[in-house]
């Protein structure tokens, strides 16, 4: 866990991953309990949608899986690390032994809803930004033919633009939003539950508005 402090503010930052042991979901759910009765309040990650229809939701995970190549939010369970490493190539998940899971929901957590702030951006935010800068994501007949629960095989989106996509918006919009979130928020207790590789991303965002944001060792 990452510890900021700035003045009589402190962070704790839960560097969260998608993939884990039980035991190390265990571990967490057993800090945030603690921290909450602390005085801390969750900001938790969420790319939830806020669309109106089932068929608003449709169009963009179907412009999602043509950005990013797939559809996001499996819910498949690994049983050993030779299927998760196939599956997943990369080598952070390869050591992680038996009964690999899917980061569970966040009253797992045993987060307190009635204080807790969603600190992110919905997914169809970050599809409708995308496209104002970067021109309509345009889906042809693989991609309305291919149901989203099947393997993806449809002619991809530019190189360039699933870059683009990933460090603009999934990356930097996304720890920029958070910093500012954090930095003008009125509680003294912060708990951030956020993916880890937006950490450094999220501190220097952090530091860009105050640099009396101090890492406690």
């Amino acid at each position: 866990m990452h510890h900021l402090k700035n003045g009589d503010r402190e962070i704790i930052f839960i560097p969260m991953r998608h993939l884990g042991k039980r035991n190390y979901y265990d571990f967490i759910q057993h800090h945030v309990d603690s921290l909450q009765k602390e005085g801390f309040v969750v900001f938790y990650e969420s790319i939830a949608y806020q669309v109106d229809s089932a068929q608003q939701r449709d169009l963009y995970d179907r412009k999602f899986r043509k950005l990013v190549g797939h559809v996001m939010g499996s819910t498949k369970l690994y049983e050993n690390s030779s299927d998760t490493s196939r599956i997943l190539m990369a080598p952070i998940y390869r050591n992680l032994g038996s009964r690999i899971i899917q980061q569970p929901e966040y009253s797992f957590f045993m987060v307190d809803y009635n204080n807790a702030v969603v600190a992110d951006i919905p997914k169809n935010v970050l599809l409708d930004e995308f496209e104002y800068t970067y021109g309509d994501i345009v889906l042809d007949s693989c991609d309305w033919n291919t149901p989203l629960n099947e393997s993806y095989t449809c002619k991809p989106i530019k190189p360039r633009l699933r870059i683009l996509f990933d460090k603009e918006f999934i990356m930097k919009r996304r720890e920029e939003n958070l910093a500012a979130l954090v930095s003008d928020a009125a509680q003294k207790k912060i708990l951030i539950m956020f993916g880890a590789a937006h950490y450094k991303g999220f501190l220097r965002h952090l530091k860009e508005r105050n640099q009396d944001w101090k890492i406690v060792k």
